[in-house]
């Protein structure tokens, strides 16, 4: 009996380290931890708990702003407009301070890109992992600001996926434009201008997906990092990563609209 019990707890070992990481150096390790945050996020956060620089979470943030630049560049390039709620919108819309802070709709989209959009991603790299790791310590947490850094940059990347990747660039992106031959496709769709069908769906798929389903996935991976990180309970790992996530994404961030 003891053999076998033995035998299973080797198992699950060799199961739990399936996912190895290889050493490598730059942009493949990034993606290297991507990939594995997606697949086997505990392995994944015990990995980047070994590190004392900061510089994966930070390549990981270059390389989302690069994203967003590039994306308004395509549209800029095909004479299309990025911001897809401009008929929405007044003018003068507002950008801060919970709609306080007044721009013309013509300078939304630079302001959005060279001033909010670098600022909130440098505020990320603190706010979220720092209020995470003081709030850790009312339960003992045992790891380090540095570790919570990467460990929660990794926690968003379905962030990355869906709303920068899949929403941003594609489905409300510049290939819907193109493909629909409408100027503003997405918010078209929203609004029932290819029909209730499609009106329907792209609400179910803004609600379902883009907000309640990323959000849980994002909670799900923030708790698994902090647990694995602060070596703290469960459950005040949840507590911590559901607070800090409405704290930061419904109350900073939520105070830039348009």
């Amino acid at each position: 009996m003891k053999s076998i019990v033995i035998t299973e707890i080797d198992n699950l070992n060799q199961a739990e380290n399936v996912f190895e990481f290889k050493g490598r150096n730059g942009i493949r390790q990034l993606f290297d931890y991507v990939w594995g945050t997606l697949i086997h996020p505990k392995v994944t956060f015990n990995e980047l708990a070994k590190l004392s620089s900061i510089r994966p979470a930070v390549m990981l943030v270059i390389l989302v702003q690069m994203l967003s630049w590039l994306n308004v560049l395509l549209f800029t390039i095909f004479g299309q407009d990025w911001l897809g709620t401009r008929r929405e919108l007044p003018d003068p819309t507002y950008v801060g301070f919970f709609g306080r802070l007044a721009v013309g709709t013509e300078y939304y989209v630079w302001i959005f890109f060279l001033v909010i959009g670098p600022l909130l991603a440098l505020l990320g790299l603190v706010v979220i992992p720092g209020m995470a790791h003081l709030l850790s310590k009312l339960w003992g947490g045992k790891g380090t600001f540095e570790q919570m850094v990467n460990a929660l940059a990794f926690a968003l990347v379905p962030s990355i996926l869906i709303q920068s990747l899949l929403n941003d660039m594609l489905l409300a992106g510049l290939p819907a434009n193109l493909l629909s031959s409408h100027p503003y496709a997405f918010t078209a769709a929203m609004n029932g201008e290819f029909g209730a069908l499609w009106s329907n769906l792209t609400w179910v798929y803004m609600i379902g997906i883009y907000i309640i389903g990323t959000g849980l996935w994002i909670i799900v991976l923030g708790a698994i990092a902090i647990h694995q990180t602060q070596k703290i309970p469960w459950w005040a790992a949840t507590m911590i990563m559901v607070f800090t996530y409405f704290l930061w994404f419904y109350g900073l961030v939520g105070s830039f609209v348009r």
